[in-house]
């Protein structure tokens, strides 16, 4: 077995291929080549969490495995096996692909949602799951200016300083999450907030928005409010069986009354032409991103191609 360990994945990838890698995912686990559970995640009393995410395709299975501890990520392990033989394969110990996938999947939600000519982003949070959905929207639209709001002004200053060197391109830190909202042609949330970051009312015609903070019903989570929700139906996202198990935002939305289950698309289901995706240019169009097992696993086995047969990774 091959042990690659504190080497960030994006040094091995690029975003590219991860996007690709993640879409790959979600259609084969569209056409039911591809096996993917739920979360599961269990809460411990000092409030230390563990969360396990198994999935299976193209020949390997597998699972993420994080800790984290008040809404922090204190580990990450991935494990590949083979189908065929059962012996492991690969383990990734802090490697930041939780990063590099959740990146990726929001630039698969903007490289299908949004409009082609989309050039403007409003980024509401500067760490680091905000600097790989702003390089993923990059890869896969002509943007050409970004806002981007954090409620801490020292973090959101100098993400902008170092986003815009590292992606070339203006970002302009702003005051308040309105300023960046408004005008914006994508809006990308990437916070960890229980309660709505902007208002639905501020969305402009033609606007994708692409939120990441689910949670669960032991810990809820909520970036978006309910004008945004019921403005972009149907709503898209990545497994219906996710968003049930754990309870999330937009099961809590269905269950509300806001909108309902005929409104929920999985995205995977756009790429195989079996649900429309945006069908206008003045169409609101949300993705609701919950991370996957499938995709970590994805993105672990086109980095242990890279690797088997090399000197970054150890034997072990």
């Amino acid at each position: 077995m091959l042990l690659l360990k504190k080497t960030p994945i994006d040094g091995i990838l690029t975003m590219k291929e991860s996007i690709e890698a993640v879409e790959d995912s979600l259609r084969q686990l569209a056409l039911g080549e591809g096996t993917d559970l739920p979360r599961r995640r269990i809460h411990h009393t000092n409030r230390m969490i563990f969360g396990l995410l198994p999935a299976s395709l193209h020949g390997v299975m597998g699972a993420y495995l994080q800790t984290d501890l008040e809404r922090r990520l204190h580990g990450e392990t991935i494990i590949l096996y083979c189908i065929e033989t059962g012996k492991p394969l690969i383990l990734y110990q802090d490697c930041s692909i939780n990063e590099l996938r959740t990146g990726a999947a929001g630039g698969v939600g903007v490289k299908h949602l949004a409009r082609p000519d989309a050039r403007s982003v409003a980024m509401l949070g500067s760490g680091p799951q905000a600097k790989t959905q702003l390089t993923a929207a990059l890869a896969v639209r002509p943007v050409t200016n970004v806002k981007v709001f954090s409620p801490t002004p020292k973090h959101c200053d100098s993400f902008a300083r170092e986003m815009s060197r590292k992606l070339n391109v203006e970002i302009r830190s702003v005051k308040t999450p309105k300023e960046a909202v408004e005008g914006a042609d994508i809006v990308i949330t990437a916070t960890n907030s229980q309660s709505p970051v902007f208002e639905g009312a501020w969305l402009q015609e033609g606007t994708h928005v692409t939120s990441m903070a689910n949670g669960d019903k032991n810990r809820p989570r909520g970036e978006i409010d309910h004008t945004t929700i019921r403005k972009s139906t149907p709503v898209f996202i990545t497994s219906n069986e996710t968003v049930i198990t754990n309870e999330s935002d937009i099961f809590r939305a269905v269950t509300g009354g806001v909108i309902t289950w005929e409104e929920v698309r999985e995205i995977g289901q756009v790429f195989l032409g079996r649900v429309a995706g945006r069908t206008e240019a003045r169409q609101i169009t949300l993705f609701k991103l919950q991370g996957l097992g499938i995709m970590d696993i994805a993105l672990g086995l086109m980095a242990y191609e890279r690797l088997k047969g090399g000197k970054v990774a150890q034997e072990w």
